[in-house]
């Protein structure tokens, strides 16, 4: 499996999609988070096992540099618009071995600045306890870069790492979006995490909605920006325009009013 993993990492042989993320109160895109696929017809097609086997034979690093600078030379190439999100492991980060500056060499390769690029941190993996991937992530600030944290509820350090961190942008965790209108728990949880970022100035992103009742629910507690297979799925060449089963929607309780 080390052998594959080097093997694409050589031959640059992933694939790159886009799922956008929408701003529905004013009807437009914000960005697009970029999703690393593996070689397809294999076993590390998908990005989950990738990225694991990478991880145990040691070269998640260099599998990362390959997928920023695919997905940033992409994102360019389409002339995509809003911010493109990249999904950067925390593992990688602390890496004393990682090289430094590569991910603003190939934003000003392509001809984009790092004011458009968000990097996602997920709060699925441990994070250390001291000041190292804060002092990481601030040389990232100095240049423009936002920050995100992805998956937000999922794991291990949620609220602590939100207030170490001060992200720009919250990621709420699919679990707590998923069937959220069933769930008086999960409507709480919502309503304070909407609460919090208010208090805090950071943007939310509701992620992984997938029905019409989920979007709903969310949009009444204050939801600005919204991502999921409801709107739109991760796709070569993604929508550049607001969903239009939402706009009718729209106009539809509008003229019911």
């Amino acid at each position: 499996m080390t052998e594959d993993i080097k093997s694409i990492i050589s031959e640059k042989a992933i694939n790159t999609v886009f799922q956008p993320i929408f701003n529905i109160q004013t009807q437009s895109i914000t960005g697009y988070e970029a999703l690393t696929r593996g070689p397809e017809n294999s076993p590390l097609y998908s990005p989950d096992v990738l990225f694991e086997r990478a991880t145990q034979a040691g070269l998640l690093s260099e599998l990362e540099i390959l997928c920023r600078d695919k997905a940033i030379k992409r994102f360019a190439e389409l002339k995509l618009t809003g911010k493109l999100f990249l999904n950067i492991s925390p593992l990688v980060l602390l890496n004393k071995n990682h090289p430094q500056g590569e991910t603003i060499k190939f934003v000003e390769q392509a001809g984009l600045n790092c004011q458009q690029i968000v990097i996602e941190l997920s709060e699925k993996y441990p994070f250390p306890n001291n000041d190292t991937l804060r002092q990481a992530l601030a040389k990232y600030r100095q240049f423009g870069f936002n920050v995100a944290i992805d998956d937000l509820g999922a794991g291990y350090s949620g609220l602590k790492l939100w207030s170490q961190l001060l992200p720009n942008i919250i990621k709420i965790d699919r679990y707590f979006v998923e069937n959220c209108h069933k769930d008086s728990f999960k409507l709480k949880f919502l309503q304070a995490i909407f609460d919090l970022a208010s208090a805090a100035e950071a943007e939310v992103i509701a992620e992984g909605i997938e029905q019409q009742e989920e979007f709903e629910l969310l949009k009444e507690l204050g939801m600005v920006h919204a991502q999921g297979f409801y709107l739109a799925t991760p796709e070569d060449f993604p929508v550049r325009e607001f969903p239009e089963h939402l706009v009718e929607q729209y106009w539809q309780k509008l003229c019911a009013q």
